[in-house]
């Protein structure tokens, strides 16, 4: 059984509405990074060759490091768009499977490869992606952020954050990182909803507005209440307390995951914590 190897430390949170941002600090020392993450690395992504398969991709590295890829990561285009259900670190050169969850109900036909932008999912879809029922839970999900981002000719949360964004980059417009920050608690309506840590500032940084996106579309219809500090700060310790057991490996890394109440993963690679995410049971 394992816990996590740094300790959490939130700060002052920043309210937009119903959503309040708090920035989150770890004790874990600064080392250099290894690996490369978010848009505009060269990361192929196409369908499986000869049947594509709905819940899996073939993913490609094509840096000279290895690449982090993202839990709720969207693969937009292919025969439909999809999101990676776990995080990981993959090697340079090596065609890997990957597992997916498609986030475009009613489109199954169209070109192989897949257009990479590290938009992120919202954590009410995020919070979906377990279990035998997972793709239909994760359709519920997204279509039912129709009602905020309006109609679309098929059920594609590709689209809904089309549709959100000028609303998002209103309500988050000078958000930043602050120094040193490695991740962020996000508030909705009042409740801690989720967190996510990485190993490094500049890691955060590569997801940031991704980040807030994601965030954004959780919020839209909620009530405009402050999340406060001393909810976000139990939130933080509960995770801190989760015991955590091996779910397997992944790329390079490794997953370990544990909770009830508060969902938390967390991807592991050369004894250190790359990428943490804690979701509340109640999205």
């Amino acid at each position: 059984m394992n816990n996590l190897d740094v300790r959490l430390h939130v700060g002052q949170g920043t309210a937009r509405g119903p959503l309040t941002v708090f920035p989150v600090w770890t004790d874990a020392p600064t080392l250099p990074s290894r690996h490369l993450t978010g848009v505009g690395v060269p990361v192929e992504v196409s369908e499986r060759a000869g049947s594509p398969v709905v819940d899996q991709v073939v993913v490609t590295n094509r840096a000279d490091r290895p690449v982090l890829l993202l839990a709720g990561e969207l693969l937009e285009g292919g025969w439909q768009t999809r999101a990676f259900t776990g995080s990981t670190v993959l090697a340079p050169g090596l065609p890997t499977v990957q597992q997916v969850v498609c986030v475009e109900q009613g489109r199954w036909g169209g070109p192989t490869a897949h257009n990479r932008r590290a938009r992120r999912t919202p954590f009410t879809v995020l919070s979906a992606m377990d279990g035998d029922q997972a793709q239909h839970a994760v359709w519920d999900r997204v279509s039912g952020l129709g009602s905020v981002a309006g109609p679309s000719a098929t059920v594609s949360l590709a689209d809904r954050l089309d549709r959100t964004e000028a609303a998002a980059c209103d309500l988050t417009r000078g958000l930043r990182p602050l120094a040193g920050q490695r991740g962020l608690l996000v508030g909705i309506g009042g409740r801690p909803a989720w967190m996510e840590v990485f190993d490094s500032a500049r890691t955060l940084k590569a997801h940031w507005s991704a980040l807030l996106h994601a965030a954004t579309v959780d919020t839209l219809g909620r009530p405009a209440v402050r999340t406060p500090a001393a909810l976000a700060r139990r939130f933080a310790e509960e995770v801190e307390h989760t015991p955590l057991l091996p779910d397997g490996p992944t790329g390079l890394g490794h997953r370990v995951r544990g909770g009830d109440r508060v969902g938390v993963t967390a991807l592991t690679w050369s004894d250190r914590t790359v990428h943490l995410t804690a979701i509340t049971s109640e999205a």
